[in-house]
């Protein structure tokens, strides 16, 4: 999992922003709920917003 936060921010780096999709790509839909809780906390506290699209 910190692979995947990693990568989630590196990709928000431009506008400190991440959708839903580019969430789901790199987690996937089988990711226990707690797993999906770290990685919410993780963005947040990198100051990373989840947003639907990017604009």
């Amino acid at each position: 999992m910190p692979e995947i936060v990693r990568r989630l921010i590196a990709m928000s780096e431009q506008d400190g922003e991440i959708t839903f999709d580019e969430l789901n790509a790199l987690c996937g839909w089988d990711m226990p709920p707690e797993d999906i809780e770290n990685i919410f906390c993780a963005l947040r506290d990198a100051g990373i917003q989840l947003v639907e699209q990017r604009g």
